[in-house]
């Protein structure tokens, strides 16, 4: 993490158009209350693009670039700002600018989608990132000397990335802890009404087909096996023996694995299918829980159980 020396650092938020707009404020607002509370000479911000006009985020709402992007601050900070698509979508004006800045030294961190810029760019080859995990599959298939990190953010190097969404005020908050008086993270936190700081090493929640990754091949079969019996549950003793172990070696695998059972993780590939008919809000609670074998009762306990909701409560949250 950049350090000020006692000078005030700007930051220079890079947006391109379809830019996650959470991940964008939530840093900002971590900045603009810092700054509000007394620090308006340890840092500030501006928002550039590559032509200076409207840039509209995925969200559909255009901001307004207030900063020259050929034209830095000396001790900038360069923020990059992508979104969903990015590894579609390539922006060679972006990677050139990237790769320019690099040459001259320059600090960039990148949030959400930004790290895809980062990897396309060659900035990150050999480096931890910490990526959306939506991103993940890109990146390991086209950036495989690209370090990937499940965590909300990583600090380390010339590069900070963090995974997007609020995870962007938790890297923002790790800056101003290391560069601002004590207590000052402390009050960001309390007036945006952010429930603790974050440590970047707790992870990004993440669906279940990504929760349950292995290198283990005996496990990897059996998660596969759950995947592809998602509506039908086979036992298992059935899983046991189509792996080609015991139901206790498999249970014990299992364990070391993931810290779970192989019935707690067949519940959760199996609720997590459920969910998305949950939300969908096309069918009775009753008829999907019955669907996958369930009593009415006995499906809301195992379903609050794995998201914390009632599929009543989270069909009705549903926007």
């Amino acid at each position: 993490m950049n350090k000020t020396c006692g000078s005030k650092t700007h930051f220079v938020f890079v947006v391109e158009n379809g830019f996650t707009m959470q991940a964008f404020s939530s840093a900002v607002e971590v900045l603009r209350v810092g700054r509000k509370l007394g620090a308006t000479d340890l840092f500030s911000y501006s928002v550039c693009a590559l032509e200076h006009e409207p840039v509209v985020a995925s969200n559909d709402i255009a901001i307004v670039p207030d900063g020259n992007i050929n034209n830095l601050p000396k001790n900038a900070i360069l923020v990059i700002v992508s979104g969903a698509g990015a590894d579609r979508h390539p922006n060679p004006a972006l990677i050139a600018k990237l790769r320019y800045w690099s040459r001259q030294n320059r600090p960039i961190w990148a949030l959400s989608s930004g790290v895809v810029r980062l990897a396309q760019a060659g900035l990150i080859d050999d480096c931890t990132v910490a990526p959306h995990w939506e991103d993940v599959p890109y990146l390991r298939e086209h950036h495989p000397k690209v370090g990937i990190s499940t965590s909300l953010f990583v600090d380390n190097g010339r590069h900070p990335t963090c995974s997007g969404g609020g995870a962007a005020a938790d890297l923002m908050l790790r800056f101003v802890e290391h560069n601002a008086p004590s207590g000052m993270v402390e009050d960001i936190a309390s007036r945006l009404v952010i429930d603790g700081v974050r440590d970047g090493r707790l992870r990004q929640s993440l669906p279940a087909q990504m929760r349950f990754e292995t290198s283990n091949k005996t496990v990897f079969a059996a998660v596969r096996l759950m995947e592809r019996n998602l509506f039908d549950a086979l036992s298992l003793h059935e899983i046991a023996r189509e792996v080609g172990v015991s139901q206790r070696q498999l249970e014990r695998l299992f364990r070391t694995e993931f810290q779970k059972t192989p019935s707690k993780v067949y519940a959760e590939l199996r609720m997590d299918e459920a969910r998305q008919e949950v939300l969908a809000g096309h069918r009775s609670l009753i008829d999907i829980a019955m669907d996958y074998g369930y009593q009415a009762g006995n499906f809301s306990k195992v379903y609050c159980r794995v998201f914390g909701v009632l599929p009543s409560e989270d069909r009705k949250n549903c926007p």
